[in-house]
């Protein structure tokens, strides 16, 4: 199978070990979001496309005209999403700042405002909107590609690592990577259904904001001039 090329965050001057906490964080807020989606909306999901496109099907086969309609919004917003960000990625080494991190958590805070007894499907697409923005933000690591706000290539990757493993091509810990990407997505599954049970839909936002923010404190922290940046298959060095 060949793989499409695809545009990567590049850190390599930064320790795997820090690569690999951004990306999981990536990764969790995305399983914590799709709980919250999923119950906020009814069953719908708001990084799992894949998801969505099952359910806009079902909808068009039952005639099920507002189910269409949400499904086919949520799907926009996301794609929106994934363009602005990967606009935004082309040019925030120049910025030398996290541009699409922070269009996230001010997309997180729109939602937040928004919030009311009639607006939270409409507030929702705005955390849809982030998920396709930071789909522009995965990063490469031990060979695996992580960082995404879906887990089914993960899966795959576990899988596909072990057999070239097993083939002398590569060595075990690429899967593990994949394997530690997986694992936290399905344990902020976990936590954005027990938010949104206990604590409901304004503090499940607040928490997912939370993250994204300690997502751009660390990007702060870790940013080193020089260190080039892939957007939009176009490759920019911070000067």
């Amino acid at each position: 199978m060949t793989r499409p090329q695809e545009s990567l965050t590049t850190t390599d001057r930064l320790p795997g070990w820090q690569i690999l906490l951004q990306a999981t964080l990536m990764t969790t807020l995305a399983g914590f979001d799709d709980a919250v989606g999923y119950m906020a909306t009814g069953h719908l999901y708001l990084s799992f496309m894949s998801g969505n496109s099952t359910q806009l099907g079902m909808a068009l086969a039952r005639g099920d005209a507002r189910s269409i309609i949400l499904s086919a919004v949520v799907i926009g917003a996301f794609m929106l999403g994934a363009f602005l960000g990967s606009l935004m990625s082309a040019v925030e080494a120049r910025a030398h700042l996290p541009l699409v991190l922070i269009c996230e958590v001010l997309c997180f805070a729109l939602a937040w405002m928004l919030l009311g007894p009639w607006t939270a499907h409409a507030a929702l697409l705005f955390v849809a909107l982030a998920m396709g923005m930071q789909n522009a933000n995965h990063v490469a690591i031990g060979g695996a590609s992580i960082g995404r706000s879906y887990v089914t290539g993960a899966l795959f990757g576990v899988g596909d690592a072990l057999a070239r493993a097993c083939l002398g091509k590569t060595g075990v810990a690429e899967a593990g990577v994949y394997a530690t990407t997986w694992l936290a997505f399905i344990a902020c599954v976990i936590g954005g259904a027990a938010t949104i049970e206990g604590l409901r839909l304004p503090a499940a936002l607040l928490a997912g904001a939370g993250v994204v923010a300690a997502l751009i404190v660390l990007s702060m922290i870790w940013r080193r001039p020089g260190v080039p940046i892939h957007g939009g298959g176009v490759q920019i060095t911070s000067a």
